[in-house]
């Protein structure tokens, strides 16, 4: 699953509070190979975009309670807005 989250990125967080916000996109490998400006050639299922103190993530919206899929995406990309980018 990690492979496939390939395209998180967010720069490393600075102390304090920061805002998230999340942008609920039908495609995200589309959107978050359009926001890194480079192809991504695994199969994308969300990213996480930070400035300053703000974290913009991009992902789809679960389909109910069981899509276990979307909402550990989601909690993925939400480490990267507290955590930065801790991919190896």
């Amino acid at each position: 699953m990690i492979l496939l989250l390939a395209g998180c990125a967010a720069a490393p967080p600075p102390a304090g509070n920061v805002t998230v916000v999340w942008n609920r996109v039908e495609d995200p490998h589309a959107v978050c190979q359009s926001l890194s400006g480079r192809p991504q050639f695994l199969n994308i299922l969300g990213c996480a975009h930070r400035t300053e103190r703000v974290c913009s993530i991009y992902a789809p919206a679960p389909r109910g309670e069981q899509d276990l899929q979307r909402f550990a995406t989601l909690g993925h990309e939400l480490m990267h807005c507290f955590d930065g980018n801790w991919h190896p």
